[in-house]
């Protein structure tokens, strides 16, 4: 197994630097990445992107079709937003008529 990887590694051009725990701040993120999962335990798909794009956020270090989740996803995520927000104008401009509609209402009548 340990020979797989190394003529797997031997595609790549790299060289192996230590760094210090507490200045690895990107192993760092990895090795708390849902630490707390329990089989039954699930996150919304956008925690799950969000951890990707904070980690690497020019999805250089990325698999092809990760990268292309994360675009996907983000715009999915950003319609949904948009959507969201058009929902809360119109319930804004919707409480608005109620509260013009109610001051009429309170106008005694002559």
């Amino acid at each position: 197994q340990q020979m797989r990887w190394m003529d797997y590694m031997s595609q790549f051009n790299f060289d192996i630097m230590y760094i210090k725990g507490e200045n690895n701040k990107v192993a760092d993120c990895l090795s708390q990445y849902y630490e707390n999962d329990t089989w039954d335990e699930a996150h919304d798909i956008h925690e799950y992107i969000h951890a990707d794009v904070q980690v690497d956020p020019g999805g250089e270090d990325l698999p092809p079709d990760r990268y292309q989740e994360t675009q996907e996803k983000t715009v999915e995520i950003c319609a949904m937003c948009e959507a969201d927000l058009h929902h809360s104008h119109r319930i804004q401009e919707q409480k608005e008529l109620q509260d013009i509609e109610a001051q009429e209402l309170a106008i005694p009548d002559d």
